[in-house]
This record gives structure tokens, C-alpha cells and sequence, in this order.
């Protein structure tokens, strides 16, 4: 009997994660023999031996036990012998050799849970027929034309996307196309064959344009309520403007509506999601994550003058930043309805093979802060595609920092001096807090005793990296939008603690290392590090003092987004924090929980809105999260 697909991919995968193991395994012997030949003959190799001989006697041989004493007594051995600097390189080498192992294992698992959520989330063949018998009932379904520029694509891949349009679940729609000014013959072939079809309107350039050109050129044939956007060698899946309508119907002031999307790797298959968030302006600023697939009213698209010529590589972005100025509302589908394919030359495979995209990007954010009154200049961010809006600060507001300690007051002292020293502005005072059982009433009452324009919040333990970590959270707390900011906090040793909170799903609240580069709007942020305006603290009537230890900062956040503002998290400020691991009593956890909970809802009522409801974090293996 043949074993089913999946096993063999299953067992494949595995047998590739294993193989792995044993090259980076081999790496570390060889690592290992070279540290032993450095030390032939000295004392320390002697005891070495001596060592590992005591500890097989001792614990279990294979047991955690034993590799933890085994790396202890290795570690000291190396100390005494070699010193310092090169304990520092063992300790070094010892933590990437993890990490590889980690992203391995953790990459394999991903693609063997997103093959299962594929499985739990493609329409069957019976399914797809009971979508298009509903769709045809519908009298009054919104009809949506679906845009496509061509210039010179592969045969095979324009078929597949003409054919991904045409054979949709959902039949009340056209497909307009402008050609521009394809050169290779068999591209007209197939779109005269494929204007054969009354839903397929066809338009050929004489001149090429350009993408954004030839992109209006086929936004003009549209008649269709809303447009949609695919490239000729991209795909929908078949349940895409069913999905769309759906959402539609949920939700009829909508202008934009975009879905999650993939990848099509090089054998055809699905591989390399992106599961996105509900819609963050901010997250737009920084790069195109809305992207594909995307339907945008036809009356929006044309009030803003559609695609512009000059952004091309970006014309996307520019496009999505100015329908979305004038939307009433935009909506987000949770589901893969596109897949890009992985070309070479293609932005699915990096964005790099367009540098010219990152300055017609740069330029379109640009003129975004312009269009939205918003002083400051567009910097490129750490890689293609990515970009960091910085905002002149206004004036010179003045800043309290309140720094709050725990219990004994430890530290206090410590992150005082670290302000003072390595903070580059100026106006600002620093108090300081020692709460033992009412943390939040402490908090309050510092803050209504001081006048500043700004309230900072500042756990003890923490120590300032970045020198104008103040100016870097006031550029974003000035607006009028935004109701509160957190930076990047990272643990003594380097590693990310904080980058934003997200809720519910596997814990009421947990803070999240999501690799950020961007600024990016969240749910909540850690007190340990908070700028807020005082009207903002104000009007949401300060911290609640119902909770005594966890969950305050969590809760003010969701409470001033209930008041219309919105959080922020930004890399460019960062600073350790020391306290990130430190222990919650239980009981005092628990009361916080239920206090928490009673509004806002259990670990599985809460909705995160920049948590797609298809990962699961921070679980170690969980679908990407972008």
C-alpha cells in the first residue's frame, strides 16, 4: 500500500530537519576537537577528563542533568585556562549553534502546521459549487472588476492567472487587461483566446508606460462596484471574491478590504504565508503589508486619481496610502485569497531586484506625512521595502519620568543615574515610586503631583541604550492620534523582552519579540516603558487601582484605544530591562487576571485586532506572524 502524500512529506521534512541536526552536531565536534588540541598538555584538560568521568559516575549519561554540568564544567575549565575573551566566544558559539538548531526545527514544524491550516481552510470541490449556487441567488451581489496589467509574462503563468480569475467561486465579475506593449507574440494568442469570454475586456497599449500606466489603462475598462489588483503571473484562490463579497455583506461602508496572502514556490505549491493585522496607518507608513489581494471602491480609486505614473515599483503602496486617506472604513479578510509566485526579478522572491521601488516608496510615504499635515522626513528602513517616517518634535515639551520600583526600592538609584547620564533631552524630571501593594494608586498619585506636558513610565530595573530615547517617543506621542508609546526592551543579555503586547489567544496578555523594524500599532505596551500625553492619562482617568501588580499598563492601553487613540511601538529607542523575568505572586497574578478578564474578556473572548486569529503566539511554533 502507498503511504499518503502528507506522510511522505511529513517523514521528508523530518529527514531533512535531522539532517540538519547532524551537520550543525558535526560543526560542534569539530569545534570542540579544536578547543581540546588547543589545550593538549595543560592542566586544564587533564581536570577536563577527570570531570566528564565524574559526572557520567554521578548523573544519568544523556540527561539534561549531565549536559548542564557538562557545559558548566566546561565553561569554568575554559575560564581558568583561557580566560575571559574566550569563555566569551564559547558562550557565543554555544548560543547561535542553538538558535540554528531552533530556526530549523521551528521552520520544518511551520511548514507542517501551514500545510494542516491549508487543508482545514481550502474549500472542497463540493463547497465551491455550493458558493457559486449561492452567488447566483444573489440579485443585488456587488460585482467586482479585477485589474491586470501584462507586459511580457511566461505563457503558462498568464494562463494560470486568467484561469484563477475566471474559474472564481463567485461569477459576478470582469477582468479587465491592458497590454503594454508586449513584445513576445504568444501574449496577444492568449488574450485574444481568452476575450472570447463576454466577462474578459482586453486593451492594447501602443506605447509601453509602465506598470502604473498600464495599470489605468485597465482601471478605465472597469464597471464593477470595486476593483481588484492581480499581476499576470500571480493567482487567486478560487474562494477569493466569494470571501471578499462575504465580507462585504458584514460590512457594506467598507472602501477597502484586503485578505492574507502566499507564495507559490517553484513547484507550484503553497509555502510562505503572511498573515497580517487588521489595519494600522502607521503599519501602512512603514511598508505595503497590505498589498494582495486588495479590492478597493471604484468611486475611491477614481477620486484619487487612481494609479500615479513616476512610483512605479511602489505604485502599489502610493495607491493603498491614498485610498485608504478616504476610506470609511477598511476591512481585513483572515484567509489566504493570493499567491505571488517566486520569479526571479519578482518582489515575491526580494524586494531588492527593484531598488528603484525603495525611492518611489520613500517618495510615496513622503507625501503621505504632507497630505496628513505631519512634519518630518522618510528614512529607509533596515531592509527593501521597509521605511521609518521620523516627525519633527514641536517645540520643546517637558517630560516627567516617573520611575517605579518594586517593594524594596532597589535600583532606583541605578536607573536615575542612567537617565541623567545618557539622555540628550534636556526638559524633563525624574521622580521616583516604591510601591508595595497599590502599585497603580502610587503611579497615579506621582504623576497628578508633577505638571509635565509627557508622562514617562519607567521600571526600575531598566537602563537607557539609546541616548534620545525621549526624543524618538515624543515624535510619535505629540500626534493627536496616538495615546501611547512603547519602545524596544531587551534583557541584559541582548535578547528582544518587549516589543509590544499582544492578548488573548494562549494568555490574557503576553509581551512579544515579533522581530520588529518598523513602528507598528499594538494592542497594549509594557508599563516598564510607556510615554503618554498627560491629557491622554487625564482623560482615561489615570491607571486603574483595582489592580495591584500586572496587567494595569495593559489595561490603560486598551482603555485609551476605547477613547479613539492608538498605541505605538517604535525599534529606534531601546534600553535593557532588567526586571523582565522577575516573578508575579501568584495570588496577586490571579486577582489581577479576574480583574482584567471582567471587561475585556478570558484568554479565549479577547480579540487582538494585530493578531491574525490564525496565529497562535507566542506558542515556539506558530504560523509567521507580520
Amino acid at each position: 500500500m502507498t503511504a499518503p502524500r502528507d506522510e511522505i512529506d511529513r517523514l521528508a521534512d523530518e529527514l531533512r530537519a535531522a539532517r540538519r541536526h547532524i551537520t550543525e552536531l558535526e560543526a560542534e565536534l569539530q569545534g570542540l576537537r579544536a578547543d581540546l588540541a588547543e589545550a593538549t598538555g595543560s592542566a586544564s584538560a587533564r581536570i577536563a577528563v577527570a570531570v566528564v568521568r565524574k559526572v557520567r559516575r554521578v548523573v544519568p549519561p544523556e540527561s539534561r542533568r549531565q549536559q548542564t554540568l557538562h557545559k558548566a564544567a566546561s565553561r569554568t575549565l575554559t575560564l581558568v585556562d583561557r580566560g575571559p575573551s574566550a569563555l566569551a566566544g564559547l558562550i557565543r558559539r554555544d548560543r547561535d549553534l542553538r538558535r540554528a538548531i531552533g530556526v530549523a526545527d521551528t521552520a520544518a514544524a511551520r511548514r507542517r502546521q501551514y500545510r494542516r491550516w491549508l487543508e482545514l481552510h481550502t474549500p472542497s470541490a463540493a463547497e465551491l459549487a455550493r458558493m457559486r449556487r449561492d452567488a447566483e441567488k444573489d440579485e443585488g451581489a456587488v460585482v467586482f472588476s479585477l485589474v491586470m496589467p501584462v507586459h511580457n509574462p511566461e505563457r503558462a503563468w498568464l494562463e494560470a492567472a486568467i484561469a484563477s480569475v475566471l474559474e472564481q467561486a463567485y461569477p459576478h465579475l470582469e477582468l479587465c487587461i491592458a497590454d503594454d506593449a508586449s513584445t513576445q507574440p504568444q501574449v496577444r494568442t492568449v488574450l485574444d483566446a481568452a476575450a472570447a469570454d463576454p466577462r474578459v475586456r482586453v486593451v492594447y497599449r501602443d506605447q509601453q508606460g509602465g506598470i502604473a500606466a498600464a495599470s489605468n489603462s485597465a482601471l478605465d475598462l472597469a464597471t464593477g462596484e470595486f476593483v481588484g489588483f492581480i499581476d499576470n503571473d500571480d493567482v487567486l484562490r478560487p474562494h477569493a471574491l466569494y470571501s471578499m463579497a462575504a465580507y462585504l455583506r458584514e460590512r457594506p461602508d467598507s472602501d477597502v478590504v484586503y485578505s492574507d496572502e502566499d507564495k507559490l514556490l517553484t513547484d507550484g505549491s503553497l509555502g510562505k504565508p503572511t498573515f497580517k493585522p487588521d489595519f494600522s496607518p502607521d503599519r501602512l507608513l512603514a511598508e505595503n503589508y497590505i498589498n494582495h489581494f486588495t479590492v478597493v471602491r471604484r468611486s475611491v480609486a477614481r477620486k484619487v486619481g487612481g494609479f500615479r505614473e513616476g512610483f512605479d515599483g511602489s505604485q502599489d503602496h502610493d495607491l493603498m496610502l491614498r485610498v485608504t486617506e478616504q476610506a470609511a472604513h477598511v476591512g481585513h479578510v483572515s484567509d489566504v485569497l493570493y499567491a505571488w509566485r517566486m520569479v526571479h526579478g519578482s518582489t515575491a522572491v526580494s524586494a531588492s531586484f527593484k531598488p528603484l521601488a525603495q525611492d518611489a516608496g520613500r517618495r510615496a510615504v513622503a507625501d503621505a506625512l504632507h497630505r496628513r499635515g505631519l512634519e518630518g522626513r522618510v528614512d529607509l528602513g533596515p531592509s527593501p521595502g521597509l521605511y521609518l517616517p521620523r516627525y519633527i518634535v514641536a517645540g520643546t515639551p517637558s517630560v516627567d519620568v516617573v520611575v517605579v520600583a518594586r517593594i524594596d526600592g532597589r535600583d532606583v538609584a541605578g536607573c536615575i543615574a542612567s537617565v541623567a547620564r545618557a539622555s540628550t533631552y534636556s526638559r524633563r524630571v525624574v521622580t521616583s515610586v516604591v510601591a508595595d501593594n497599590n502599585t497603580p494608586a502610587a503611579i497615579n498619585a506621582a504623576v497628578r503631583a508633577m505638571s509635565g506636558d509627557h508622562v514617562v513610565l519607567l521600571d526600575a530595573s531598566n537602563r537607557v541604550i539609546t541616548t534620545d530615547w525621549i526624543e524618538v517617543m515624543l515624535e510619535l506621542s505629540q500626534r493627536k492620534d496616538i495615546g501611547a508609546v512603547g519602545i524596544r526592551l531587551r534583557y541584559p543579555d541582548g535578547g528582544v523582552a518587549h516589543e509590544g503586547v499582544v492578548c488573548g489567544r494562549l494568555g490574557l496578555a503576553h509581551c512579544v519579540d515579533q522581530h520588529l523594524h518598523v513602528i507598528k500599532e499594538m494592542s497594549a505596551l509594557s508599563g516598564a516603558c510607556l510615554m503618554t500625553r498627560r491629557e491622554v492619562f487625564e482623560a482615561a482617568g489615570g491607571l486603574d487601582e483595582r489592580f495591584s501588580r500586572t496587567f494595569w499598563d495593559v489595561d490603560y492601553c486598551i482603555r485609551i484605544r476605547g477613547l479613539g487613540h492608538r498605541v505605538l511601538c517604535t525599534p529606534l529607542a531601546e534600553m535593557t530591562w532588567g526586571d523582565a523575568a522577575r516573578a508575579v505572586g501568584v495570588g496577586t497574578a490571579g486577582k489581577d487576571a479576574r480583574t482584567f478578564a471582567q471587561p475585556w474578556g478570558g484568554v479565549d473572548e479577547i480579540e487582538d485586532p494585530y493578531l491574525n486569529k490564525n496565529v497562535r503566539w507566542p506558542a515556539p511554533l506558530s504560523l509567521r506572524l507580520d
